[in-house]
């Protein structure tokens, strides 16, 4: 599924940590997070995949930690989403794609152990849907 192996993940994982450290901007800061936060899509594949859900859960919360950052970043930067859409863009699209990969790794999983991503699904949805609202708002009004 992935080209790169889990060590280089890994060592990608933390360097992006690095980067974010350092980055100030709204934009970079959120794309170094979407960087993240596909990262640990495909390391919660991995806990699957090895049958781990203690990774999995761990996985689990530093996405949303990561997800939820970025939105925060860009939602309090002040800055208009319909003039200058990137980085909101850059997360709304990324969140779509993490659904529909998050729903093919909760379908290896019996619904019990798979309850923590959908859970995790539904908190991405109504992110995305503060992200489209930004985007979009004339879809507030209908």
């Amino acid at each position: 599924m992935f080209s790169e192996s889990r060590d280089e993940r890994l060592r990608r994982l933390d360097n992006e940590r690095s980067r974010l450290a350092r980055a100030r901007g709204p934009v970079d800061r959120t794309r170094i997070q979407v960087n993240i936060a596909n990262l640990l899509v495909s390391l919660m594949g991995d806990a699957v995949s090895d049958g781990d859900i203690e990774r999995l859960g761990l996985r689990i919360t530093e996405y949303r930690a990561a997800v939820t950052n970025a939105r925060d970043v860009m939602m309090g930067s002040g800055r208009n989403a319909v003039d200058d859409s990137a980085g909101f863009r850059d997360l709304e699209i990324a969140l779509r794609r993490h659904v529909r990969q998050l729903d093919d790794i909760a379908g290896g999983l019996t619904f019990e152990l798979g309850q923590p991503i959908t859970e995790l699904i539904d908190e991405i949805a109504d992110i995305r849907g503060e992200l489209l609202g930004a985007l979009f708002p004339s879809l507030n009004d209908v």
